[in-house]
């Protein structure tokens, strides 16, 4: 496994299903930063006989986003406030406007949804994984992957359509 191709061709992605799963951009460069350094530190332990790199490296980085929510879990425990979106300063400010109202109005839907959902959702269109990727990953199989992408789909569509 050669770690400048896998980096090359795999941190957006990755950082897409992170951000996705965060809703915070800080967050989600902390996370990845801490998901490539671990990729990094454990390259050597990558089995190919278990999986592709893909699966290994978006398993961490999983990982990594459910320690940040555990993390969170803690931090409201002792009544610590959580941080806002933060708005890119590459578009205009009518732009920003825009995509932040879209995508507080989708954030909003997704935390309405179950854990597990959320997470299928992230792993498929953020990711770009296939179903049999994810069937692997998450150890549900590949058809029952799609019936549940399906459903959370149909949730979300109710959701958006309510608002």
């Amino acid at each position: 496994m050669n770690f400048e191709d896998i980096y090359k061709r795999l941190f957006k992605p990755v950082f897409a299903y992170i951000q996705s799963r965060v809703y915070n951009s800080a967050h989600a460069e902390d996370i990845a930063a801490r998901t490539w350094q671990k990729i990094w530190d454990k390259q050597d332990k990558f089995d190919a006989t278990k999986g592709l790199p893909e699966q290994w490296i978006f398993t961490i980085a999983r990982n990594e986003v459910n320690n940040h929510y555990r993390w969170q879990q803690l931090k409201q425990f002792f009544l610590l406030s959580e941080e806002e979106i933060v708005a890119s300063n590459e578009k205009t400010p009518f732009e920003q406007l825009s995509a932040q109202e879209r995508t507080f109005y989708l954030l909003r839907a997704l935390k309405k949804l179950e854990k597990r959902e959320q997470d299928l959702l992230a792993l498929k269109f953020y990711s770009q994984l296939n179903n049999r990727q994810i069937a692997q990953m998450t150890g549900i199989s590949e058809s029952n992957v799609g019936t549940l992408l399906h459903r959370a789909l149909g949730k979300l569509r109710k959701i958006l359509e309510d608002v």
